[in-house]
């Protein structure tokens, strides 16, 4: 798109479709950090059981996190598969 052209409604599936695409790989990316973060916290917690908890804590919800959205992600891959209807491509024809 060039400097100056409008921006049009139908343009929305687009954005929306290149946005999720750029999500999808940032759910593993935040997933990674937030269990070496859990890692690093029960690292330093010297036994205090309640850093023990913390980091243990944060490395569940990051497993929990990636396992929804992998979850997530082959549900629509069924419901897909099921129907015949591309529900992991997004139109939205106006």
């Amino acid at each position: 798109m060039a400097a100056g052209d409008a921006l049009y409604l139908s343009d929305f599936s687009t954005y929306f479709g290149n946005t999720l695409m750029a999500i999808i790989p940032l759910i593993g990316l935040i997933s990674f950090v937030m269990i070496l973060v859990g890692g690093f916290t029960i690292l330093t917690a010297g036994g205090n059981p309640e850093g023990l908890k913390k980091g243990g804590q944060t490395i569940t919800f990051a497993i929990g996190g990636l396992v929804l959205s992998i979850v997530a992600w082959l549900l629509l891959l069924l419901i897909e598969n099921i129907t015949g209807v591309k529900v992991t491509l997004f139109d939205f024809s106006f």
